[in-house]
This record gives C-alpha cells, structure tokens and sequence, in this order.
C-alpha cells in the first residue's frame, strides 16, 4: 500500500467517522437501555438531555425521547453514508489530480473537483475490470443521492441498481452487512440502521485500496520519486526549507544534497515503503521537481 498524500487524509477522516460513529452507536444504545429499565422514563429522559447543553430548547417529551433514541441508527445512517461517500470522493479527486501532473495517464485536464462521480471511479479503474468493489460503490453513490435529494426513500434508480449487481457483489453486502438491501416499495424508506453503516465504510475502504493498487501500477518509478519528492516537499517544515534553500538549477551539492535525499529517503520509507525507492531513483525526482 502507498500512503500518498491524498491517500493519508483519507486514511485519517475514514478513522474519525469511525470512531463517531462506533461513539454514537454506543450511546444511542447505552440510552435506551437506561430510558427503558427506568422508574419514571419522563424524569430519566429530562435528566439526560438536560445533560447536554441548550437542549432545553427542543421541549422533548418523554415519548419524544424514546423515539429519538429508538430511530437513531436510521437517522445516524442518514447522515453517516453521505459523509462517508464525501470523503471517498474526495480521495477519488486528490488521487486523480496527482495523477494529472503527468501527461497522458490521464487525458482528460479540467478540475476532477467538477467531474460526476461516476466519471471519477472510471477514470481510476485505470481501463481495468469493474471489481465487486466497483459495483458497491456504484449501489452506494445511489443510496447516497436518495438520502441527498430524496429524504432517504427508495427511487427506481437505487432499485434498479440494486437489481443489476452481480450474484457476487449481492453476497458481498449481505456479508458486509449481515442482512439483504430490504424495502416496501418505491416512495418509502428501505430497512437502515447500523448494519448499513458498516457496509458502506467496508465497501469505500476496500474501494480505497483496489484504488491504491492501481494507481501504484500506474505510475512509472520516475513519477513515482516525483510523487515522493513533492509529497515531502509541501508536507514537512524540512522539506519545504530544504526545498526552497535555493533557486531552481542551483540545488545543494555534496554533502548538504546527501542529507537532503537521506530525509528523503526516509519520507519515502515512512509512506512509499512498497516501491523500495532508491536514493538515485529520489535524487532525480528532486531535481524534477525543483
């Protein structure tokens, strides 16, 4: 695995929405455990939103707090899918744009911040098979506009999607999930709650490394030690000043260059251990990036 740039910052947001989620969960069920072994659920519920400030505001009741409680995993998994595609999206766009600084792997040159999803997972399939991992994420990218521009009710679209997954992909979900993609009809929300979560973050992050792979193929050793040397460069306090300690044509020599690719060498260790970079191989990305 490559810890690129864009790469590491999706690899740090996936992990935050996991521990939010795996807190809120815990929460949610931890509350309506006590809201229901209560004497009196009216003054337990009062107590417990008390606790948290302004929520005196909402003049939630009893019932209503039951309610709130009991939905919380289909009201989380409103929120939580959507932001979940976000940050793989925005992988998605980081992965293509530092790809697009080398001609001819990527054709296309405008902003991939303004391209359709859709178009963006394809680019980054690089003309290669569409993978399990592929059409999850396609079933995904649906559930997620249905939540986004259709208060979370199933639409033909996402049924249609869901119909059109292979036997393989089908299995999958029920496996990442532990239950079928379930719904009454066309109108009307589908079965959601924690078990959807789980399966949207397990199939964004196996999307994730089926990304990293290819990309690591993509790019040749050359591009790669110019991947490095700018990563380095833009990230690290040292590389910035390292970098920037004289004009372009002017770089250090002797032993002043040594240190700089040895530290180079150790970004590279640190993030790029996979491509076993050599200290030539990162010297000539240095001097191109210059």
């Amino acid at each position: 695995m490559i810890q690129y740039s864009a790469f590491r910052t999706w690899q740090a947001m996936q992990k935050r929405s996991n521990n939010s989620i795996l807190a809120l969960s815990v929460g949610a069920y931890h509350v309506q455990q006590d809201m229901n072994q209560a004497p009196d659920p009216k003054i337990r519920a009062s107590t417990l939103l008390n606790a948290v400030p302004q929520t005196e505001r909402l003049d939630v009741t009893a019932a209503d707090a039951k309610k709130i409680f009991g939905s919380a995993a289909a009201d989380m998994a409103m929120l939580a899918i959507p932001q979940v595609m976000a940050l793989h999206i925005e992988l998605c766009v980081g992965t293509i744009k530092e790809c697009q600084r080398f001609p001819r792997l990527i054709n296309k040159r405008s902003d991939p911040g303004e391209w359709s999803v859709p178009v963006l997972h394809e680019t980054l399939r690089f003309g290669k098979t569409e993978t399990v991992a592929d059409e999850l994420l396609g079933f995904c990218l649906k559930w997620r506009n249905a939540m986004m521009h259709g208060a979370g009710k199933v639409n033909k679209k996402l049924i249609g999607r869901w119909k059109g997954l292979s036997p393989a992909a089908v299995a999958r979900w029920e496996s990442l999930a532990g239950r079928p993609f379930t719904y009454t009809k066309v109108d009307l929300p589908p079965t959601l709650g924690w078990p959807e979560i789980m399966a949207t973050l397990a199939v964004t992050k196996e999307s994730a490394y089926e990304i990293n792979g290819r990309v690591q193929h993509a790019l040749t050793r050359a591009q790669w030690a110019q991947v490095i040397s700018r990563d380095y460069r833009d990230t690290t306090a040292v590389g910035r000043r390292r970098f920037n300690a004289a004009p372009a044509g002017h770089g250090l020599t002797g032993p002043e260059q040594d240190q700089v690719v040895q530290r180079l060498q150790g970004h590279a260790l640190t993030y790029y251990r996979d491509l076993a970079m050599t200290p030539v191989e990162l010297k000539a990305g240095r001097d191109a990036v210059r």
